[in-house]
């Protein structure tokens, strides 16, 4: 059986300089009018500004991927390899939508690219999957471009299994519908928080929020922080 990819991500590292969307768009010449991965600053409470945590929006590979179950394209326009990333195949691909919103992580988006048959086509993150299948002595290295990117190391990339091994850390639970999402997001440890708007202190240990509200790429729809 073949071994998965995955990030690992720490967000307890992130600064939010977003330098991983920026590197992103590089190197997969993504338009202006979309992205394949977003950084986005959500709070306990979602209705106080400033908002606390970090949260790195991309694809999950799932394991059981919701938007290969509801691909209407005979044969499907998205594929699942071996080593467990999941792939649109743009020719395929009708643009119908029915896949981003199937995602219950928000991490397709429906581009002004079109294929050769003219219809738009859905984009999302690969894993940078054209470094993946170079030697790792290749220029540039094989790991995504977000993670080469990333000043603090907020991000690793490799073999899952790998990563779970070398980390102590709990693991944030983020499969709330069943889908096996392959990413590893450490759990942020417990915080002490002032109240906004009275003298009182919290403990805060996971994010309270529908991920799915937060689409890659629509950062417009969102308040902005600051």
């Amino acid at each position: 059986m073949a071994q998965k990819y995955a990030f690992l991500i720490d967000s307890e590292r992130c600064i939010f300089c977003r330098a991983c969307v920026v590197a992103c768009k590089l190197e997969n010449h993504v338009g202006s009018q979309w992205q394949r991965n977003d950084v986005i600053l959500i709070g306990p409470d979602q209705t106080k500004n400033p908002a606390m945590y970090p949260v790195f929006m991309n694809c999950q590979h799932c394991e059981r991927p919701a938007c290969i179950a509801a691909c209407p394209v005979e044969n499907k326009a998205i594929e699942k390899r071996d080593d467990g990333i999941v792939l649109i195949i743009p020719d395929k691909c009708v643009g119908d939508e029915m896949c981003v919103y199937a995602c219950p992580y928000g991490a397709l988006r429906l581009t002004p690219r079109k294929n050769k048959h003219g219809y738009n086509v859905v984009d999302k993150c690969t894993y940078c999957i054209h470094k993946i299948d170079r030697t790792s002595d290749a220029p540039g290295s094989n790991k995504p471009a977000c993670v080469m990117t990333c000043p603090n190391r907020a991000l690793d990339f490799g073999l899952r299994d790998e990563l779970l091994s070398r980390e102590g850390r709990e693991i944030l639970d983020i499969d709330k519908f069943g889908m096996g999402p392959g990413n590893i997001i450490l759990k942020p440890r417990p915080v002490r928080m002032a109240g906004v708007l009275e003298d009182t202190f919290e403990i805060r240990t996971e994010w309270p929020f529908d991920i799915k509200a937060f689409r890659v790429g629509a950062s417009e729809e969102l308040n902005p922080v600051g």
